[in-house]
């Protein structure tokens, strides 16, 4: 599979790509054109943000969790619960999105934490976990076309990770499959099984996941 840096390589350039071309479109549409450069903006850092920081490899790869310093925490219970390498770490669409949603209420649950200890030693503080979710929810409503363009860069610089994931994985089944020996047919037909199963990406019942191979 591919390593760290490259993946963080094909996060940006992925970025450098989809940015203008986002922009292209927004600004080719009369009704979209002022505000195509934030657009794209957005798109680019929400990409790369959810590619290098948000990265699927949270589930298990310390040198990921390393890059939140302190914060690191946070991950522990998600890396206890997340199964490594599957659907809910490295699938398309729902654990990008996941794994912001995660995020956000850690936050609020650490705000909500040090309310309650500070309650304990009689320190009055404000709500922060209310005045944070009421400021998100807030921003979501009043900024719908940046709150959906920053959930697609979160998908896309998911995407990118876990989609080259299972071309590298199954790339080098298919050619072992290929060119093994043709005295070796069990072995053969026990490396097509999982030649080229893209199953792990899209469905969360699977058994399948990417492979070190």
């Amino acid at each position: 599979m591919p390593n760290r840096s490259v993946h963080d390589f094909l996060t940006v350039a992925s970025s450098v790509v989809l940015a203008p071309i986002t922009y292209s479109i927004c600004h080719s549409l009369p009704e979209a054109r002022d505000w195509a450069p934030i657009v794209a903006a957005v798109l680019f850092v929400a990409h790369n943000l959810s590619g290098i920081l948000f990265s699927p490899d949270l589930d298990m790869d310390t040198h990921i969790h390393k890059r939140w310093g302190m914060l690191y925490v946070v991950w522990i219970p998600y890396q206890m619960v997340i199964p490594h390498r599957h659907f809910w770490s490295h699938g398309l669409v729902i654990p990008p999105l996941l794994r912001l949603a995660y995020f956000f209420w850690m936050v609020v649950l650490g705000m909500y934490v040090v309310e309650q200890i500070a309650g304990y030693f009689g320190i009055r503080m404000p709500p922060l976990q209310q005045s944070i979710t009421h400021v998100f929810l807030e921003l979501v409503s009043e900024n719908p076309v940046y709150a959906a363009t920053t959930a697609a860069g979160f998908v896309t610089g998911a995407a990118v990770h876990s989609i080259a994931d299972w071309l590298v994985s199954g790339g080098k089944q298919v050619v072992r499959m290929l060119f093994v020996p043709p005295g070796r047919g069990a072995q053969k037909k026990a490396m097509t099984q999982h030649a080229v199963s893209s199953r792990w990406l899209f469905d969360p019942f699977s058994s399948d996941s990417p492979r070190h191979v």
